[in-house]
């Protein structure tokens, strides 16, 4: 595969993630469905398909669990970080729009900055500092729209859009020692199962909230297939190709999409001042992204 075919790949995974927010907020917008269940019956149809697809390959499932060590590093990573990261974002998309969800919790490199630096003992320095700087500006503006005295995004939105942000720091620190051992698609499979089983015991999966019609049904489709299996298959193919730091880079699309779909797709009002902070956690995310020489 091409360098160009594996850096349209990371683009598509990105788009279609982003817009996987775009259809959480439809559903919470137009008809009336509830974050708490459309998250946990998502993340078990995830965690089901992923698995599915490892059982019909032949492999065994649960040999993760056959290590003390393993399991409670699988236990971690399911609830600590990626229900904290999916539960935080769509929360947030229900209490505000998908697009500033997106970017609040693109805000996660900062935090996965901020934990090495305590790790190595040493103050964040250059493009790292000027990283930080951005990313309070940014998150400064989307929230009070540059009045300090007029906060225009609720508490509730900032602060668990905030968490879902550190979730996902910790989401993508925690499990390398997992990674080595085990395949990327089992460790995801069984968080987003494990995690979305754990909601199951607050909200009943078999009830669906909300009114439901063919466009519902369709969003919630894409949610779970387009936004989770594809983009998340995407995104590996196309990383093997471009490499890591290409394909961090190359993700910020992903914020792009959710911004582009809510203002032409669902009518969200943007104004100036929401942009210039989005642009400035998007360029957090670059300056944090490009390895130092």
């Amino acid at each position: 595969m091409s360098f160009k075919s594996g850096v349209i790949l990371i683009l598509l995974s990105a788009a279609a993630w982003g817009l996987g927010g775009v259809c959480g907020q439809f559903l919470y917008q137009f008809h009336s469905v509830t974050a708490p269940w459309l998250i946990a019956v998502r993340q078990v149809l995830a965690g089901f398909i992923f698995l599915g697809y490892l059982l019909l390959r032949g492999e065994n499932v649960f040999r993760i669990f056959a290590d003390k060590r393993d399991t409670k590093d699988q236990l971690a990573f399911s609830f600590l970080g990626l229900l904290g990261a999916q539960f935080g974002f769509y929360y947030t998309i229900s209490l505000c729009n998908a697009a500033t969800a997106t970017v609040l919790q693109y805000t996660s490199p900062v935090f996965v900055m901020l934990w090495m630096s305590f790790k190595s003992r040493r103050l964040p320095e250059g493009r790292e500092f000027l990283g930080i700087i951005f990313a309070l500006v940014g998150v400064f503006l989307i929230s009070t729209h540059g009045d300090i005295n007029n906060v225009v995004l609720s508490p509730e939105a900032l602060v668990i859009g905030l968490i879902s942000a550190v979730s996902l720091a910790f989401y993508t620190v925690q499990p390398m020692r997992l990674l080595q051992k085990f395949s990327t698609t089992l460790v995801v499979g069984w968080g987003q199962l494990l995690s979305g089983t754990l909601l199951c015991f607050f909200v009943n999966p078999f009830e669906p909230t909300g009114s439901w019609d063919t466009g519902a049904v369709i969003a919630f489709i894409y949610l779970v297939i387009g936004a989770t299996v594809l983009s998340y298959s995407l995104f590996l193919v196309g990383l093997k190709v471009v490499g890591s730091t290409k394909a961090s880079l190359i993700s910020c699309a992903e914020p792009l999409a959710s911004i582009i779909a809510v203002v032409l797709w669902l009518k969200t009002p943007l104004t100036a001042v929401d942009l210039i902070g989005m642009a400035c956690i998007i360029i957090t995310v670059i300056l944090l992204s490009i390895p130092k020489k």
